[in-house]
């Protein structure tokens, strides 16, 4: 008996410990203490909240998804937590990744002290030197008995026979003045010295009717019969005007020729009022001309007209160029013909600070660029320009030497720096302030997409064998897949629920029998892993594979659709529906994945 009443109080204690163990271990489990810090008595736990991300409170812009410092100033990062949207950048600043900024290939460039180059091209037309331009008249009245120049662009020496004139005047005051040097002779008899200064008269007159001193000298032993007389070149030229022929009689003052100085030519240039800040007297010019292609002829500006014409707004540059003579079948030339047509390029340089003319962008009257703070954050800001280059503009005002500008995809900077302001009155924060770069994608997702571009390409090769043990891989994959997207989180369609869901492994136990069979059952799949990779791209993940699109898979496979996609992980496109037969037939999605 008093066994019995033993074991029934040990019974009755051992429920009680049970029951008071369960009870401790149930509050335990629902209720987790941390250690060292107490609960309030009364009130539900609390739950440590998550941080998003770590931001610099001196350059909101430098953010990171782990702790350490700003790559700027050196500060802890803070952090900011689930609920709080963190400290606002100033201004209008877009931040880009490092995958982001390899993305869009962009570049920056550093404003310095630099040349600034324009090579000016100029037409015009190659004039001879208008001050050396003449005209040759007849100085006395009479008859052209005799012409000794007689062609266009001839070229003439001074000294030389011009013509032979028939003249009674001239004639007259040869004759005149014979006399009068045998009367004031001394050795002649009779002779007197009176008449020198009427000899003298004589002498002069003679040089005005076209005479030259050698010829009156000369006089004494010319001919009584010879009726004419002759007159020479007054100076060397090329004869451009002819306006005269033999037999002609001619009056005092009439014009007989035209001649100019070729040996130095001017290049004479229309330049207009934007060309003109450009141009100083001494820069050297290269000029090429249609009418003679043995090279280019190097001068220099020598005058700059400062007067416009009112009309073209125009104004003319002078260059003066050689022209030497040239032995031709017809005689002696020059090498450059007069009033041609030329081009002519000038080299500008000017030491000025410049910046590269792509980093430029015309949104209204001012430009803009793109300043690079560091740590992928850039900033818009205004500029004044002065004169632009070839390649580089010159900055009057808003940046300073060493600051760099971004020279390559800032048009795309400025679009998600507009996007941002146009949003700033709501939505996430953090959109709104920030490019965000892509991460990686989740790896349930990355593998399987992964996988399906290895299918992809062992089809493409044409290889069956590869892609059967490929396929022993697709079945773990799916199901690591089915269990990712089957989480709240994930935020998954139900489209692509189903999608996942209603892809099967061939029943065969070693797969496909033939290609063809493969390409059939791999075109059911790719078009879920498509749809898989673009959703990713909307979520800003990177998945390590391309989007490509084939417009005619309808001849590969019978009954499938005209268009089907695929992934790859590589850009040369390689198509698994025709394999070798059209490897490349297909376009990449670049707004795709």
């Amino acid at each position: 008996m008093k066994t019995s009443r033993l074991l029934l109080v040990i019974i009755f204690v051992a429920g009680i410990l049970t029951g008071t163990g369960f009870w401790v271990l149930r509050s335990h489990w629902e209720h987790p203490q941390t250690p060292g810090v107490s609960q309030p008595t009364g009130a539900p736990p609390s739950r440590p909240r998550a941080v998003r991300f770590y931001q610099s409170p001196m350059h909101p812009w430098i953010r990171s998804d782990q702790p350490g410092r700003c790559t700027i100033c050196g500060m802890e990062l803070t952090p900011v937590y689930e609920g709080e949207s963190g400290v606002a950048a100033d201004g209008p600043v877009v931040v880009l990744g490092t995958n982001s900024i390899q993305l869009i290939h962009l570049e920056t460039s550093e404003v310095s002290d630099a040349p600034l180059v324009r090579n000016l091209r100029l037409s015009g037309t190659l004039d001879d030197n208008d001050t050396r331009h003449r005209v040759i008249s007849a100085s006395v009245a009479g008859r052209i008995e005799r012409l000794s120049v007689n062609k266009l662009g001839q070229e003439i020496r001074a000294g030389e026979p011009l013509l032979a004139l028939y003249s009674p005047s001239l004639l007259t005051a040869e004759r005149e003045y014979v006399a009068l040097s045998k009367q004031s002779h001394p050795e002649t008899a009779g002779g007197s010295k009176d008449l020198a200064p009427i000899l003298a008269s004589a002498r002069q007159r003679l040089i005005q009717m076209g005479l030259t001193p050698r010829q009156i000298d000369a006089l004494k032993d010319k001919p009584p019969g010879a009726l004419t007389s002759e007159l020479m070149i007054p100076a060397d030229g090329t004869v451009v005007l002819k306006q005269v022929h033999e037999g002609q009689y001619v009056t005092e003052g009439e014009r007989l020729f035209e001649t100019a100085d070729f040996s130095t030519m001017w290049v004479q240039l229309t330049a207009y009022e934007s060309d003109r800040q450009w141009l100083r007297v001494g820069q050297p010019a290269h000029i090429t001309t249609p009418s003679w292609n043995s090279g280019v002829i190097t001068g220099q500006v020598s005058f700059i007209d400062p007067n416009f014409d009112p009309m073209t707004r125009s104004t003319r540059v002078r260059i003066e160029v050689p022209n030497p003579i040239e032995e031709t079948p017809e005689g002696p030339r020059r090498r450059l013909l007069h009033r041609v047509t030329v081009m002519a390029e000038i080299a500008c340089v000017e030491i000025a600070r410049t910046l590269p003319r792509s980093a430029l962008l015309w949104n209204g009257r001012q430009p803009l660029v793109y300043l690079s703070l560091g740590a992928g954050a850039y900033e818009p800001r205004k500029v004044r320009i002065g004169r632009i280059g070839d390649h580089l503009a010159e900055v009057l005002d808003g940046l300073k030497p060493g600051e760099r500008v971004v020279t390559q995809a800032a048009f795309l900077l400025d679009a998600q720096s507009q996007l941002q302001s146009g949003h700033s009155g709501g939505g996430d924060p953090e959109a709104t302030t920030t490019l965000r770069p892509r991460s990686s994608a989740p790896p349930p997702l990355a593998e399987f997409l992964q996988l399906s571009a290895d299918l992809s390409e062992a089809l493409a090769s044409d290889q069956l064998e590869v892609f059967r043990e490929t396929l022993k891989r697709f079945q773990p994959r799916q199901e690591a897949l089915r269990q990712w997207a089957s989480q709240p989180v994930t935020n998954l369609s139900e489209t692509l629920h189903k999608s996942i869901a209603s892809i099967s492994i061939p029943s065969v136990p070693n797969g496909p029998s033939s290609l063809a069979e493969a390409r059939k059952w791999f075109l059911d799949q790719s078009r879920t892993s498509v749809e898989l990779a673009r959703w990713a791209h909307r979520q800003g993940w990177d998945a390590g594979v391309r989007s490509f699109e084939c417009p005619m898979v309808d001849r590969a496979i019978p009954s499938a659709p005209k268009r089907a996609g695929w992934l790859q992980k590589g850009p040369e496109v390689r198509n698994p529906f025709f394999g070798a037969e059209m490897i490349d037939c297909g376009l990449e999605l670049k707004e795709k994945p």
